[in-house]
């Protein structure tokens, strides 16, 4: 707009001073035309005055009378005065002047010829005189005339130069009027054309500005936090719905122009107040936490330089949730680490007190002392009470061997109604309820019952006055939004077992500690604080979830959630009752504890066995390689050195193909153990172990068909484009005893097929970049005819490669290898 002003003002200022220009010069010119007009008048008044005064002359010296005389004297009167207003008024003009002063000189000598002629006249003299005088006073007064008439006609000629002038002032002012006028049109067109974008601009501007403002009020209602800006005045300019949900206040507040005081008469019962301006210093690097209405918040404020302030609040309440149930899993799986490597440390010390304890009761003193006998058997006692004691701390800690089958839950409840009828006492209500169609799960049957059992006691601990205790196994599905509450859970189908109470219940700190070894609520001496752990633990080595619900005087339900398993129930196997007998075949002890190998020695021999013994896995290879025979390995699982178990079981295999082996651990790894299950091919007795049960598994190790598993030759080529699946399966096979190469797309696996003359077996990937797993197969079997190979893949076999092997997406270790002994 000033842009704009500032040029019209500078035409109106110009236009006005030309105008005013102009109006000065049209009344210059009118001035001149009206001096002209004024001189032409006095010279005709000049000339008037001289040919009065002769006409009154002329009157006197024909009739002698006096009464001429007056107009003549009236005339001389006037002639002075009129002659000098002419030269007064032609003062501008030098030639006028100059006439003037000629016309005095022939005005002076007219009237001396008019003085003559009355002379003549009183004197009455002659006529011819009279005559004569008349005849020069005529001359005389044709000069005048003459010089008059000059005068006239000069005046007469600036006359027209000057009404010329004004006329053409006048035509100036008209072209410079039209011109004004195109100019004003002209401007008036521009200024019509501005205002016309303008508001066209403008109209533009607005809807430009209301598609911001709804796209604004789009993003604000669509974001997930809580937005609102409250002016310098305090009136509420910018919002969402998610603000007024979020901190709980009234829909009929949320619109613009809610005043701040208006909302803030609402947090007087609230530990925070959120609706103030920020503080000094406060930035959004600095939330405030706020716990209302079962939510988590965090409300952040910043200033708006405009003025004003702006709130932000977000709903924090899963983070938080996430964050605590990783620092729980964070802390049980510190204390998982802290109690396994406790339990290890201690089953060794109960081995060598077991087996002590075992050589020294089977001597001769000892059978014929009563008394010493009973002290053994109760030290014996003891260490098996110790022995389920670490068992409970190694459950917990995910470390226990578990040995899983398919199991009908509802089976093994019913088994147990009657057993904790018993247990629990005549106070105790139990019901059983299964529902019908109840799917298979895939778990240790020992410690489903260990865990129903331990429950069951919790149970009646709960209940001291009576109550009733409902086992419930139902099948359930656990979708993805439960399984984005619980980040630990797999989504998928379950089997549901549940143990519920009416007792006294749990207030939310204790559930809090629930799982925790040794927390416990019973008076001291009434309870270990490790059944509700090795439950935990339990359960999770098994793949499956466990959830506890619980309310102060109303009781609580633990639910098991457990994998389904598509295999047939498995029947339990027979109690072996048979009586502990030994033999006389070579066995090669290695265990890196010198006491509790000492302790095993002395058992075996005792046994009737011939043993050797090596601390390490070094020195046992090093004893077969000088040629030492054996029939049996029985080896610790966790001993250092350089070489893992599993590789020293395979070199073992390889030196002495029918030698037997047996494990033993107090604490298991993934050497043996993969997803807290037992190897398929291995054999497993878990310290501490007494020497009827030492005597009873090699026994039933040397009756079992050997299982004769040929191993693929040569190296296995993992074919797989997602790097840490590839790493995984790489890893899987070393800890098979194979060697592997990679390849990251099928060219690259050709390439090391035609390199590597030793991969004898390639397991590819169907999903593979440029080049499917189906045309590498082809491919490779046209380069190395005699090659075997392994698809696998996320989707079961379609039955087209009858002489392909089918691996299926997600599998572990012992899926693996029994794909590559196939």
């Amino acid at each position: 707009m000033l842009l704009g002003a500032v040029p019209i003002f500078l035409i109106l200022a110009t236009v006005a001073v030309i105008t005013v220009t102009f109006a000065a010069n049209e009344r210059s010119a009118q001035q001149w035309v009206t001096h002209t007009y004024q001189v032409i008048a006095s010279l005709r008044q000049v000339l008037g005055d001289v040919q009065d005064a002769e006409t009154g002359s002329r009157g006197y010296a024909l009739t002698h009378q006096q009464a001429f005389l007056a107009p003549y004297q009236a005339a001389l009167a006037r002639i002075g005065r009129d002659l000098g207003r002419f030269k007064q008024l032609s003062s501008d003009n030098p030639s006028q002047q100059r006439r003037a002063d000629r016309l005095a000189e022939l005005i002076q000598s007219r009237l001396g010829a008019l003085d003559m002629s009355q002379a003549a006249a009183a004197t009455t003299q002659a006529a011819p005189q009279i005559v004569q005088a008349m005849q020069v006073g005529k001359a005389r007064m044709d000069a005048l005339r003459d010089e008059v008439t000059k005068g006239m006609a000069e005046e007469q000629a600036l006359l027209r130069v000057r009404n010329q002038a004004e006329t053409d002032q006048k035509n100036y002012e008209i072209v410079f009027a039209v011109a004004v006028a195109l100019l004003a049109l002209a401007v008036l067109l521009t200024a019509a054309a501005l205002l016309v974008r303008n508001n066209v601009r403008l109209s533009e501007a607005e809807r430009i500005q209301a598609r911001e403002a709804s796209i604004l009020r789009a993003t604000l209602d669509t974001v997930r936090e809580g937005i609102a800006y409250f002016a310098a005045d305090g009136k509420l300019s910018a919002y969402n719905r998610q603000f007024f949900r979020l901190l709980d206040f009234p829909d009929a507040f949320a619109r613009e122009g809610t005043m701040l005081p208006a909302l803030a008469a609402f947090e007087k019962d609230r530990p925070h107040s959120v609706l103030v301006p920020p503080g000094p210093g406060e930035t959004e690097a600095d939330p405030l936490h706020l716990s209302w209405a079962g939510r988590e918040l965090e409300v952040y404020r910043a200033p708006v330089p405009a003025g004003g302030f702006l709130i932000g609040v977000q709903d924090v309440t899963a983070r938080v949730r996430a964050e605590t149930i990783v620092r729980q899993s964070q802390k049980m799986e510190a204390i998982g680490h802290l109690t396994g490597g406790v339990a290890h440390d201690f089953n060794n010390l109960l081995q060598i007190i077991s087996a002590n304890l075992d050589l020294a009761g089977a001597s001769n003193e000892v059978k014929a002392n009563g008394t010493l006998a009973q002290r053994l058997e109760n030290a014996m006692t003891a260490v098996s009470r110790g022995s389920r004691l670490t068992g409970q701390l190694l459950a917990f800690a995910r470390r226990q061997a578990l040995e899983p089958c398919s199991v009908n839950l509802g089976r093994v409840m019913g088994d147990m109604t009657d057993l904790l009828r018993r247990t629990l006492g005549e106070q105790i209500e139990v019901e059983a309820v299964v529902a019908g169609g109840l799917w298979n799960t895939l778990v240790d049957p020992n410690q489903v019952e260990t865990t129903i059992l331990n429950l069951a006691i919790n149970a009646r601990d709960a209940m001291p006055e009576g109550g009733k205790l409902t086992l419930e196994a139902a099948n359930t599905y656990l979708d993805d939004v439960y399984a984005a509450h619980h980040e630990e859970v797999a989504p998928g189908q379950y089997v549901m077992l549940a143990v519920s109470d009416t007792g006294a219940g749990m207030t939310p700190e204790v559930m809090n500690h629930v799982f925790e070894p040794f927390f416990t609520t019973k008076p001291e001496g009434k309870g270990t604080g490790l059944g509700l752990a090795q439950t935990y633990g339990f359960v999770k080595q098994s793949g499956g979830h466990i959830k506890i619900y619980s309310e102060v005087g109303e009781g609580t339900t633990v639910k098991l959630y457990l994998p389904r398993t598509r295999q047939l129930e498995e029947a339990a196997a027979p109690a072996d009752i048979t009586a502990a007998q030994g033999g006389n075949e070579r066995i090669l002890v290695v265990e890196d504890d010198e006491a509790v190998r000492v302790a095993t020695v002395e058992m075996l021999r005792d046994l009737g066995y011939r043993v050797l013994q090596a601390e390490l896995a070094e020195a046992a290879l090093q004893q077969l390689e000088r040629g030492a025979d054996i029939d049996l390995l029985f080896t610790d699982v966790v001993m250092p050195g350089p070489i893992p178990t599993r590789e020293f079981a395979r070199r073992v295999q390889q030196m002495r193909p029918d030698t037997r082996i047996l494990f033993t651990s107090g604490y298991t790894q993934n050497a043996i153990v993969h997803n807290g299950r037992l190897d398929e091919d291995a054999l497993l007795l878990s310290k501490p172990y007494r020497k009827d049960e030492l005597a009873r598994k090699i026994r039933g190790v040397f009756a079992a068909p050997r299982l004769v598993r040929p191993e693929p030759a040569g190296k296995v080529l993992v074919v797989e484009d997602v790097a840490l699946i590839r790493m995984a399966t790489v890893d899987m096979i070393e800890q098979i005893g194979l060697r592997a190469a990679e390849a990251g797309d099928g060219a690259e696996a050709l390439a090391l097929l035609e390199k590597d003359l030793e991969i004898g077996v390639l397991l590819t990937d169907l999903g593979l970049p440029g080049m499917n797993g189906r045309q590498l197969v082809e491919r490779a079997r046209l380069l190395r005819p005699g090659l075997k190979v392994i698809i696998a893949s996320g989707y079961p076999s379609d039955g087209r490669d009858r002489d392909v092997g089918h691996l299926t997406k997600p599998f572990d270790v012992g899926q693996l290898k029994r794909a590559l002994e196939a």
